[in-house]
């Protein structure tokens, strides 16, 4: 009883509502956590969003350990609907980068479409970006899969059907799974090792 519980999973707001369920009733003071960047290479740096009844006491307490918290107002699963919502974008760009890049290089028109990316959005560079999605997807992926399956749930309890989040979902799962390792270095090595790992020919 009176123990601090940061619950820093991401999960939809309702299975953070049910956890902070289970925590009270045993007299503890539970904290919707939400992290809001890649732990490394930030560390006790990472942006924390924090909110529930015991927010604001709960960033005091970690603050004197050096992490950097914020408080939101609202109660359990406010943060954590902030977080959810954005990885829809987040991981669903990197689901997109997926499909799009990895037909192209089995299509053999990777060049073209690159091309034409840069071109439609200058100052993103679609090759190098690229690679790094398909990086995070494949070192990251099963654990994104499963963020990105409580994304769906947060989307469909607000009403709306969550169907690009499950599709990442799936994306994320496929490419996780494959397990590949060492990672080739550049784009062109990882869609390869993917398309190869995956069986699928190249023209």
């Amino acid at each position: 009883p009176g123990t601090f519980f940061f619950d820093c999973n991401s999960v939809a707001p309702a299975t953070k509502q049910a956890a902070a369920d289970v925590i009270s009733t045993a007299g503890g003071r539970y904290v919707d956590v939400a992290v809001m960047a890649p732990v490394r290479p930030a560390l006790l740096a990472v942006p924390l969003l924090l909110s529930g009844p015991f927010a604001e006491e709960g960033e005091r307490l970690l603050a004197a350990l050096g992490f950097k918290g914020r408080v939101i107002d609202g109660g359990v699963g406010v943060a954590s609907a902030i977080k959810m919502i954005r990885s829809i974008m987040i991981k669903g760009i990197e689901a997109l980068t997926a499909e799009c890049l990895l037909s192209a290089r089995a299509a053999g028109v990777e060049e073209e479409v690159l091309a034409s990316l840069d071109a439609s959005f200058p100052g993103w560079p679609w090759r190098t970006r690229a690679d790094y999605n398909l990086d995070r997807m494949l070192v990251h992926g099963l654990r994104r899969a499963a963020e990105m399956r409580e994304s769906a749930v947060t989307a469909a309890d607000l009403g709306l059907a969550g169907t690009m989040a499950s599709a990442t979902a799936d994306w994320q799962q496929r490419l996780g799974a494959l397990h590949l390792s060492p990672l080739p270095d550049g784009f062109t090595a990882k869609a390869d090792a993917i398309l190869a790992a995956t069986g699928t020919s190249k023209p």
